[in-house]
């Protein structure tokens, strides 16, 4: 997603596309009772947007950033630029590039926060409203705009979205939908364009005052017995930030917070609704990008004070950054388990201390972390990032894109391909209880470690309870593939598909997950129906859900459908599976695109994976095929070539899951 700054008052003059005004007639795409005609016709007649050629104006097309950018440039009378835009995807003599950097320099239009424009990227609806919002000087409405897909809008845009409804500015497209990840065409920017700019005087926006140049900071930390405190103090030191103290109404005193004896610190964290009240509140909460928040570790978690913080703002679109202090227990869950309460926040991993932590310590941490400056966008959950190759996951844990998969490798031949892989780079292992070979994998991980390839935290691995005992016995189970891996937790635990005893199962598993046993959760071979049933009946909701998916099986209306509910999707038999990978190697169309970008067909059928959406665990015991099943990022296939692999689709599954 994209999250726009500041806007100039010249928007409201200007947008079109990249070419200047035409005093040309009705375009031969645009006629009388079209619903987009009186829109363009106005646009045209006002020399707001003109044709893109050949006397059309292409309502179909979508608006890219680096179009906005021009036209924003352009009615700015082109002024002279100093220096170079700095984005990766920004040529230096293109046609946009001016444009791109005084749009930067004068925080109208940002690169997102790793290191890209976005030049070619389309605008979707949200934030076509949150461009308009912003620029009529973000006002209230006070109402909620009560689309039925609501819940989809980004938490930077619902305000947005509101005032734009409420205006008359942007309406629904059928069955009450906002369809706010729906790219903005130019025939809605016309529309939009002209009910702006039939608005009243009232709603004539202000001209914008200057971002500042970094991210204001807040650091709000608890601290009942004075631990947290001076780690906040560092903190707050060294980021130039604001500090604010999370003081309770009523103070605890020793009685309260001593443990096990039934005092109001053990009520309180018995209690998950407890919601201590707090003195006072943060001044104008809506100035900060990035709020760390730091607390005591109270029973293995977060004071429910912190619960109560975390739902007295409005977190959506900022980058929390938790910490917290302990004499004994590790951080665990404490972190994630507050993800709920600010759900369309930017959550970074948090980071546990031990009680009397260094301003060094303090130190190292900070600058281990990636936190966004101010006109940059943190990618959001579920958003894959090709130049980590990871996706944020819902959990607050990055997944790689691309890893291994385990299944039917065995002994020896199990141990050296996994170590074999993490030598080429892989950073993903999927195994299951299912697969008998949890020992080897861990003990490959282990030896890994020993010699210096990796780090624990460098691996992310995947493993799966099955049906029947298994589920039904899941403390067992889970425990007992915790013990077979030995590397002291797992990075995500699946259910291996549906079961009568999977919602025991889960819940057995997210115990673990408070316990910082297991980090993620997630389901296999779950589709509409069965997340439809099963998602109401659990507490956390799965960070990943893991089904067959290869061009021959694409899952065409499933993949959307979890993607929605911010799940990310991974792919298990990507090349075919057993008995089938050489003739989807061999098909016809996937040789000729790979011969066009000179890779292997694995390469573009997994290229195509990651371009959907979809993680790929491919498997392999062949060194070679292992490293080349890495190689997924030097090129990039065209949207013909993925629709022509669209097409291959025959519903064809391969297995019985």
């Amino acid at each position: 997603m994209k999250k726009f700054v500041a806007f100039a008052i010249s928007l409201v003059l200007v947008i079109g596309t990249v070419f200047p005004a035409s005093a040309a007639s009705s375009f031969a795409d645009a006629a009388p009772g079209d619903w987009f005609y009186e829109a363009v016709e106005y646009c045209r007649e006002n020399g707001l947007m003109s044709g893109k050629g050949n006397s059309r104006f292409a309502p179909n097309d979508n608006m890219t950033r680096a179009e906005l950018a021009a036209v924003l440039y352009r009615h700015a009378k082109s002024p002279a630029v100093t220096a170079s835009a700095g984005f990766s995807d920004v040529e230096p003599d293109a046609w946009y590039t001016k444009a791109v950097t005084w749009a930067q320099e004068n925080s109208i239009v940002s690169g997102y926060g790793n290191g890209k424009f976005g030049t070619n990227d389309n605008i979707r609806r949200e934030d076509i409203a949150a461009i308009f919002w912003r620029y009529a000087g973000r006002p209230t409405v006070g109402r909620d705009a009560e689309f039925a897909d609501m819940a989809q809008v980004s938490g930077y845009a619902l305000e947005a979205v509101d005032w734009a409804r409420a205006k008359g500015i942007i309406s629904g497209k059928g069955n009450n939908r906002f369809d706010p990840k729906g790219y903005a065409t130019r025939a809605e920017v016309a529309t939009i364009l002209m009910n702006f700019c039939k608005l009243g005087s009232e709603d004539t926006p202000p001209s914008p005052d200057p971002a500042p140049d970094a991210s204001k900071v807040l650091v709000a930390y608890f601290s009942a017995t004075g631990t947290t405190r001076p780690l906040a103090e560092y903190a707050g030191d060294m980021l130039g930030a604001d500090l604010y103290e999370i003081t309770p109404q009523q103070p605890y005193t020793e009685d309260d917070l001593a443990y096990y004896t039934g005092g109001r610190a053990d009520q309180e964290q018995d209690d998950p609704s407890a919601r201590p009240a707090i003195s006072g509140s943060v001044e104008n909460m809506g100035q900060y990008d990035v709020v760390f928040i730091g607390y005591p570790i109270w029973h293995g978690q977060a004071p429910r004070i912190i619960s109560t913080f975390l739902e007295s703002y409005n977190f959506s679109g900022k980058t929390i950054v938790p910490f917290c202090t302990s004499h004994s227990s590790g951080g665990g869950s404490s972190d994630t388990n507050l993800h709920s309460l600010a759900p369309k926040a930017n959550w970074l991993p948090g980071q546990r201390f031990a009680g009397g932590a260094t301003r060094d310590e303090i130190e190292q941490w900070i600058d281990s972390l990636d936190i966004p400056q101010q006109g940059e966008t943190a990618l959001p959950t579920g958003t894959f990032n090709f130049e980590t190759k990871t996706v944020l996951l819902n959990s607050g844990y990055e997944i790689p894109l691309n890893g291994l998969g385990t299944y039917s490798l065995h002994g020896d031949v199990c141990v050296d391909s996994v170590k074999s892989a993490l030598k080429s780079g892989v950073r993903l292992i999927d195994t299951a209880s299912a697969y008998g070979n949890e020992e080897e994998v861990g003990q490959a991980i282990r030896e890994a470690i020993d010699v210096g390839i990796i780090r624990r935290e460098d691996a992310f691995v995947i493993t799966k309870i099955y049906p029947g005992s298994e589920m039904e016995n899941p403390e067992e189970s889970i425990q007992a593939c915790l013990d077979r891996l030995d590397i002291g937790y797992v990075d995500m635990m699946l259910l291996h598909h549906p079961d009568r005893n999977d919602v025991k199962a889960y819940k057995a598993m997210e115990k673990y997950v408070e316990q910082g046993k297991i980090r993620s959760l997630g389901l296999s071979n779950w589709y509409v129906e069965e997340l439809e049933e099963f998602l109401p009946q659990v507490n956390i909701t799965p960070a990943l859900v893991q089904n067959e998916i290869h061009p021959y099986y694409q899952e065409n209306g499933v993949i959307p459908f979890i993607q929605e509910k911010e799940i990310v999707v991974q792919g298990w038999y990507p090349l075919g599976g057993r008995g089938h990978t050489a003739e989807l190697l061999g098909d016809e169309t996937i040789k000729e695109i790979a011969a066009a970008h000179g890779v292997s067909s694995a390469q573009v059928i997994l290229r195509w994976n990651l371009q959907n959406g979809v993680v790929v665990i491919p498997g392999s015991r062949n060194p070679d095929h292992i490293k080349e099943n890495t190689e997924l990022y030097h090129f990039t296939l065209t949207e013909d070539e993925m629709n022509r692999i669209k097409a291959l689709d025959r519903n064809e599954k391969h297995d019985w899951y």
